[in-house]
This record gives structure tokens, C-alpha cells and sequence, in this order.
């Protein structure tokens, strides 16, 4: 691992953590694995490799390339990693681009983990956390790319927008009742002006088919009503449902009073 790693581009607590003395992120990021047992979830989410270079390496130097927030996985396989080499850059970005792997299944069942391993289930008061961000996207060859409107900058934009889902409440052994907050799920949502993808799917009944095909047919409200009966269906409980104000509509509020949630 290459210790001159820019931390001032990174997320503040990594950064943090990054930056403490003696520590060997390599090291942190393999404990966490085996901690969390990422390898049997891996399986047990249906992911799968023939051949070549086992699954749960090429996922391990994916997350790890995620978390430390490099700009490309060129630039990670150049600078993060010595001994990276061109071969397993090239299995990243193959293996990124099947459409077969249900990494939101993945995502559920660390997020399940997480839950069991810090007993966050024994919490008071719980919530689902709901929010949408506009990430401005330039590349013609970008996929998922369309117009929307950025209520930061108060302009109209192309980009990505994200609605994701969290799971938020009070840590129940901590004695500064500190909150935890875990992400549960993501959906991009496409508007108008839509740059289509370089290609057609291979297979239009595969996981990136539908779920391509659910955030161009789909409304906000319906895709949140649909993340929100996923976590249910998973076994995640709340008591209240957090958004914004826009999220005030007939879809959310009827979603609410299915699921006894309590908008706020």
C-alpha cells in the first residue's frame, strides 16, 4: 500500500483514520472482512467466477478501491497498490461490468450483519432514512445520465440522481446516546434528456436490465415505496420514515400508513 495516499480528498473520518501512526490500512480493511465474514456473504448474495481470479479478491480490492475514494480504478491499481498489476485492473472492470451480480442483495446482508453484530435491532426508536442527491456527470459515454434539477446550485444539470435509503437511531450501549446511520439501499433515478447506455443489455430479463428499467419507468415516490418494502422484507424495523418535504405525497403517505410509519 502506498502510504502517500492524498487524504485531504477523502471523507473526514477516513481521513482521520488514515493518518493515525503505525496503522496499515491493508491490515484494517482484512480484519473487517474476516470480522463481518464478507466471504460467506459473498456466497450466500450469489456471487459467483468461473475462473481466473477468485471472487472474493476481486470484490475485497473493489470495496477497498470504494472506500478509499480513488478517482478511477487505474489510478488505484497505479498508486494505491503496488503490487496491482494489469491483469486484475482489467478483471475489476470486467467483473463490474456483468449483469448478473445482485449487489444490492450484497448490500442487504452486511447491512443485516451490521444490525446482529452491534445489537442496533435493540434500539429505541428507529427510522428509515430517505434522501435524493444530484451528482453532475459530464462524460458522453456515461450511463444512467440525465437532466435534472439541483436544488443546491438552483441550476438545471446533467447528471446521476441517487435516492437512497438509510436506517438511523440511537446506539442503545452507548452512554452519549450517540446515532448510527446505515445505508440500506440506492436507486438512480432517470428523468428526461436520457443519455442512453453504449449498448443494449445482453440480457434484458438479468438484474442490470431491471433495475435500468425500473429507475427510467419508475417515480421517485414508487422507487422509495419499493426500497422501503425490500428493508421490511429483510428485517429491518422502524418507527418513523425521515425525508423531505417533497416527499410528502400520496405514494409516501399511503406507504406510511401500511407499514405504521410515522412521517416526519
Amino acid at each position: 500500500m502506498n502510504t502517500d495516499t492524498k487524504t485531504q480528498s477523502l471523507p473526514t473520518l477516513i481521513a482521520d483514520l488514515l493518518g493515525k501512526d503505525g496503522l496499515n490500512i491493508d491490515n484494517l480493511f482484512a480484519d473487517i472482512w474476516k470480522r463481518m465474514g464478507v466471504a460467506t456473504l459473498l456466497h450466500r448474495a450469489g456471487f459467483h467466477k468461473r475462473s481466473g481470479l477468485d471472487v472474493t479478491q476481486v470484490v475485497y480490492l473493489l470495496l477497498l478501491w470504494v472506500w478509499l475514494k480513488v478517482d478511477s480504478i487505474n489510478m488505484f491499481s497505479r498508486q494505491s497498490m503496488q503490487c496491482f498489476t494489469d491483469s486484475k485492473k482489467d478483471v475489476m472492470y470486467d467483473y463490474l461490468q456483468r449483469e448478473d451480480i445482485n449487489w444490492r442483495s450484497l448490500h442487504s446482508k452486511i447491512a443485516q450483519k451490521v444490525v446482529k453484530e452491534h445489537k442496533l435491532n435493540k434500539c429505541e426508536t428507529k427510522a428509515f432514512v430517505a434522501d435524493d442527491s444530484v451528482k453532475i456527470r459530464r462524460g458522453k459515454k456515461m450511463e444512467g445520465v440525465s437532466c435534472h434539477f439541483d436544488h443546491l446550485t438552483g441550476k438545471t444539470v446533467m447528471g446521476q440522481q441517487t435516492l437512497t435509503l438509510g436506517y438511523a437511531g440511537e446506539d442503545p450501549f452507548d452512554r452519549l446516546r450517540t446515532g448510527f446511520f446505515l445505508p440500506l439501499d440506492s436507486e438512480i433515478f432517470i428523468k428526461k434528456r436520457i443519455q442512453a447506455p453504449q449498448q443494449e443489455f445482453i440480457d434484458g430479463r438479468s438484474i442490470a436490465a431491471k433495475r435500468y428499467h425500473d429507475s427510467l419507468h419508475m417515480s421517485k415516490p414508487h422507487l422509495l415505496a419499493a426500497m422501503v418494502k425490500r428493508a421490511i422484507a429483510n428485517g429491518f424495523a422502524a418507527d418513523y420514515l425521515l425525508a423531505d418535504a417533497w416527499f410528502g405525497n400520496k405514494t409516501t403517505l399511503r406507504l406510511t400508513q401500511e407499514f405504521e410509519l410515522t412521517a416526519c
